[in-house]
């Protein structure tokens, strides 16, 4: 009997502390929850940069991992400034996408997350 093996891909959350390409920090989130007494990011939060320069998270992880029914911020997630979260601060925790699966809002900037959406997954995740 063979062995199925799965392909995917994992996206780190990001946190307080996640690193853009353009050496931007996440240095302030909306919500209180925490990995690891780090703030959990989310669309929406604030990155900064060594010139005091602020961008906006613009996507995340969509329907796959919300928080106050706002899509939490991935390494791999787009600022308002077209920078990019590359590192986490954090490598615990985060979501898998399999190979072919499709998450409505994934790295979206359009996506809003409807209350028919959140009823159906059984309501916010983290």
């Amino acid at each position: 009997m063979s062995k199925q093996t799965t392909n995917e891909t994992t996206y780190l959350f990001a946190t307080i502390g996640a690193r853009t390409e353009r050496g931007g920090q996440v240095t302030r989130v909306s919500s209180a929850a925490t990995f690891d007494d780090l703030g959990i990011a989310s669309v929406g939060d604030i990155v900064t940069y060594d010139d005091g320069t602020e961008a906006v998270i613009v996507d995340g992880a969509g329907l796959a991992a919300t928080l106050d029914d706002k899509p939490i911020a991935l390494v791999g997630s787009r600022l308002s400034n077209g920078d990019c979260i590359v590192k986490a601060a954090q490598t615990a925790f985060g979501i898998a996408v399999r190979d072919g699966d499709e998450i409505p809002g994934l790295f979206d900037p359009e996506y809003l997350q409807s209350s028919a959406d959140a009823s159906s997954a059984g309501g916010n995740h983290a």
